[in-house]
């Protein structure tokens, strides 16, 4: 690869180095890509839609004002500007000849994926194109949506129900009037853009507009809905010139209640995954039926309930391995690690991570999650060698590929029509 600057991406709900007193969400990943790799730490809107994080994320990497566009701010209703990171860029000469790794987790992985749709539309007319990412690396990414998201949103649209709606625009707002006396240096909701002026239009009085930012639906809770995956995968494209991988995690297994064969067998969270997420593993491994089919191809192949039960505590797991809700994209098969030789730019791999270490890994093990089990013998040091062994991995690729990539020009393998 000739990258020398990873950034990392964090997912809905996610923090900065400045959030959480400086907890950091990565643990120990970042440390395990020096010196090799300049590493940075971005922090987008934890609950803005994947459109506005990839606007969010451009403007930290280039050092820019953040500029979510004219015509998706008008349609979205919130203003098209907002802070300003000029002079403090990730990346000073952000070009093709100077690309970035992305690594994203979670819903950070889809935010990766629209930056580098938006830099091949030039969407800043800076001149960018696709091959300012050299890679992806999604890790228990919701590439195709989560099943969990339906415990919030209805499923014919994917609109959040009534009363979660009014509870969480209630707790929006809430902690937005908090931030304006300090508690930001806490948690940074990052909601900027959606606030509105109060009282005169005095600064200090600018209040978050948080029931229009809710329903909307520009915002992360229909992105990662299957409704909203599907709208993404149609849209964005996957692209010759970048490697894109994808680690999958699982931590729920198969298996009747207390073992009983009479009783009906369902996916049961594995007696490592952290207590937080039990009730959400529960959900996604027993919830019904779709009432209404989420895409029109719901129920066939892949598109089938029983198949996306197995999940991590909040993404199914078929749902990481690649995009192909709403449309398919160019896949490279299974296997990561120990099949370097069969690793193409332009199409998809993809590794579960049980089947890499032996262990069951939940939402959260590859970050943070690993410093939240002290009492789990092993596990922060499994979270330090999945990221040593992608570090090797990028240094150690066919230094000859990027040959073959500076005369493809950066075609898109996804074809629209």
């Amino acid at each position: 690869m000739k990258s020398s600057n990873i950034v990392f991406v964090h997912g809905l709900m996610g923090w900065g180095p400045n959030d959480l007193g400086g907890l950091p969400y990565w643990g120990d990943a970042p440390a395990q890509f020096s010196p090799r790799f300049r590493t940075h730490l971005a922090k987008c809107g934890p609950l803005d839609s994947v459109h506005d994080c990839a606007c969010e994320l451009f403007a930290q990497i280039a050092g820019a004002r953040i500029d979510y566009g004219e015509s998706h701010s008008a349609q979205a209703g919130h203003a098209r500007f907002s802070r300003d990171y000029s002079g403090r860029g990730f990346v000073a000469d952000w070009s093709t000849e100077q690309p970035v790794i992305l690594i994203g987790h979670s819903a950070g992985a889809q935010t990766c994926r629209m930056l580098q749709n938006l830099l091949a539309q030039d969407f800043w007319g800076l001149g960018s194109s696709a091959d300012w990412v050299e890679a992806i690396i999604a890790i228990a990414a919701p590439l195709n949506g989560s099943t969990l998201a339906y415990r919030f949103c209805d499923e014919e649209l994917g609109r959040p129900k009534m009363l979660p709606s009014a509870l969480v625009a209630g707790g929006l707002a809430v902690v937005s009037a908090l931030s304006r006396v300090g508690a930001s240096r806490l948690y940074d909701l990052h909601l900027d853009h959606w606030a509105r002026e109060d009282d005169g239009g005095e600064m200090f009085a600018r209040r978050l507009d948080a029931t229009r930012f809710v329903e909307s639906g520009d915002n992360l809770g229909f992105d990662v809905t299957l409704q909203g995956a599907a709208r993404l995968n149609q849209s964005m494209g996957t692209f010759a010139n970048c490697l894109y991988l994808s680690l999958v995690s699982a931590a729920t297994r198969e298996g009747s209640f207390l073992g009983l064969p009479f009783l009906r067998k369902t996916h049961r969270p594995h007696r490592s995954m952290e207590l937080t997420m039990r009730d959400s593993a529960f959900y996604i491994a027993t919830r019904p039926e779709f009432a209404v089919a989420p895409t029109p191809d719901w129920g066939g192949g892949e598109l089938t309930m029983e198949l996306w039960r197995e999940n991590d505590g909040v993404v199914n797991t078929i749902s990481q391995r690649y995009p192909f809700i709403g449309r398919a994209h160019p896949v490279g098969g299974e296997g990561i690690f120990g099949f370097e030789d069969r690793l193409e730019p332009g199409k998809w791999r993809y590794q579960r991570l049980d089947d890499i270490f032996g262990r069951a890994f939940d939402h959260n093990d590859a970050t943070h999650g690993a410093r939240m089990k002290p009492l789990e013998k092993g596990r922060r040091e499994l979270q330090r060698d999945l990221y040593r062994k992608l570090a090797h991995l990028l240094e150690t690729l066919d230094a000859g590929r990027g040959a073959e990539r500076e005369t493809s020009g950066g075609e898109n393998l996804y074809l629209k029509g």
